[in-house]
């Protein structure tokens, strides 16, 4: 009886969610006017709808592909909804570009901030929420030793590559070719690992107790429902958050940077505390971790392909400025907003890297990294003319710091225990009779 009424519960929840993404559908396609505040919730809603729904058939897949594999699919399914925003903005950033009259437009400008928000908004809140809730449940931080041998090896070359597009203040042609690459590469290496049955609880245990053919075609069918429904609401909630924007004031470069992401990026850090909730912390951050991955290699590479199309010739993607052609001349130009964006991403990145490279999480890890994103949070909003920037969000200065700073915080990490670095790569055996989620 409690089997079957839990049943219930699931099946309700499911049909809510599919309800809230059919009237993101419905509204779109009713060519109604509505107020832009209301019409990014409406449509904001329902790209947080399909993303759950999304989450719930790549876990259940998992038993049918091998656990890194699966882990690799989630997070690449799960950020499915950044992937359809960051779309729309390069699309709608390859419209406004002239090459007759190369300069970086305001649309260009969005594209490349939506990135680099999203990026920054996994690694402060959603590893930190991960380690900080498992705590506050287990009052102990968790072991990952013997875990993460790929994803951080491959987080590194993101972070690498992330550098060096800001350093190149554009991502050229080849640079997105190597981004794609690269994750096609963890991709493949991923499918080598060994399968693991997966631990699954609510909707996503309901529909995996199916006979196989049915749980394929439950996952099948509600991977093609989501997936339509984010397709066709992305656009909309974008247009929905500039016009915001520009209703009430507000920069619409903070908006695309951080409320878009917070709608995008809010299921899959959701999943993953749920995992921190199931006392199954470590499947929560290596599901972070592989969307990092796939966001600064796949993400990246994808906005020169889509913004090439939208203008209709080969181009690469320019950042703050039209740079010269020769790359000394670009690598010695100053750092506008958008390159300053880009290496304080990587800074994060590296930061977190080597903080969990020892594969021994505590709670100060996690209170580093929100405390981290916190205080940059708290200087860009509430302490603009911080560090010598103008009183606006193109606080280039504020940035070029905060990467200092960072930076300087991860090279204090190796100055401590240089093992770090080699860990990174080598990664930590898990002591023999040690368990997963011991």
């Amino acid at each position: 009886m409690e089997e079957h009424t839990s049943n219930r519960r699931y099946w309700a929840t499911i049909a809510f969610l599919i309800l809230l993404g059919v009237q993101g559908v419905v509204v779109r396609f009713s060519g109604a006017h509505i107020d832009p505040q209301v019409e990014a919730l409406i449509f904001g809603i329902s790209i947080i709808a399909g993303a759950f729904l999304l989450s719930w058939a790549a876990e259940v897949a998992q038993l049918d592909v091998s656990a890194s594999f699966a882990i690799a699919v989630l997070a690449l399914i799960a950020v499915m909804p950044e992937y359809m925003v960051e779309a729309t903005l390069a699309w709608n950033a390859g419209q406004s570009f002239n090459p007759d009259i190369p300069a970086v437009t305001e649309k260009m400008s969005l594209a490349a901030a939506n990135v680099t928000g999203a990026n920054r908004l996994l690694i402060g809140l959603g590893w930190s929420a991960v380690i900080i809730i498992f705590w506050l449940r287990r009052r102990r931080g968790f072991d990952m030793r013997g875990l993460l041998t790929l994803e951080l090896p491959m987080l590194v070359v993101a972070t690498l590559l992330t550098i060096a597009v800001a350093f190149f203040k554009m991502i050229p042609i080849w640079l997105a070719a190597v981004f794609i690459g690269a994750y096609i590469f963890y991709l493949w290496r991923s499918s080598t690992q060994e399968s693991v049955e997966p631990d699954l609880l609510g909707a996503a245990a309901m529909i995996a107790s199916f006979k196989p053919l049915y749980r394929r075609l439950w996952v099948l069918g509600l991977f093609i429902f989501s997936a339509a429904v984010i397709i066709i609401v992305a656009p909309p909630f974008v247009h929905g958050l500039e016009a915001t924007g520009e209703a009430l004031g507000i920069s619409k470069f903070l908006l695309i940077q951080w409320l878009a992401p917070l709608a995008s990026e809010s299921p899959e850090i959701i999943v993953a505390v749920l995992f921190a909730l199931r006392a199954n912390p470590n499947d929560g951050l290596t599901t972070l971790i592989s969307s990092q991955v796939n966001q600064l290699t796949l993400l990246v590479g994808s906005i020169v392909v889509v913004f090439s199309i939208s203008a209709g010739q080969p181009l690469s993607f320019h950042l703050d400025h039209y740079e010269p052609v020769n790359l000394l001349d670009r690598l010695a130009s100053g750092f506008g907003l958008q390159s300053s964006e880009f290496l304080l991403t990587a800074a994060a990145a590296a930061f977190g890297i080597l903080l969990i490279s020892t594969r021994v999480i505590k709670l100060w890890h996690g209170l580093a990294l929100l405390g981290v994103f916190t205080a940059y949070m708290m200087s860009l909003l509430w302490f603009p003319g911080i560090f010598g920037g103008v009183d606006d969000v193109e606080n280039v200065p504020l940035r070029m710091w905060s990467s200092v700073i960072v930076f300087g915080l991860a090279a204090l990490l190796v100055a401590l225990n240089w093992r770090r670095v080699v860990y990174v790569f080598r990664g930590v055996p898990r002591p023999a009779g040690l368990q997963e989620g011991d």
